[in-house]
């Protein structure tokens, strides 16, 4: 029987990591956009000016918790906080 998580948990702090290949590439399509968000906002470039430096910043806090929010579901044990591995 083939698992239905794409990610296991991280064991300290909040967060996960791919273990299928459907895990890997929505990671590698998040990479993508955050590279595309950074090429848009001149990131870049040698000076980055304040208003493109923070729309990056803005982009990447919306972009990443889109993506757990979409991804949440495919997390084995579910996404929350971890204090390491239980005994």
């Amino acid at each position: 029987m083939k698992s239905k998580h794409w990610f296991l948990p991280k064991c300290y702090g909040y967060g996960f990591f791919p273990i299928t290949w459907q895990g890997w590439l929505a990671t590698l399509i998040l990479l993508g956009v955050m590279i595309l968000s950074a090429y848009t906002n001149n990131f870049f470039n040698s000076q980055v000016d304040f208003p493109d430096g923070f729309r990056f910043l803005l982009d990447t806090i919306i972009i990443t918790t889109l993506f757990s929010l979409i991804f949440k579901n495919k997390v084995k044990g579910g996404l929350r906080w971890q204090w390491g591995r239980r005994k």
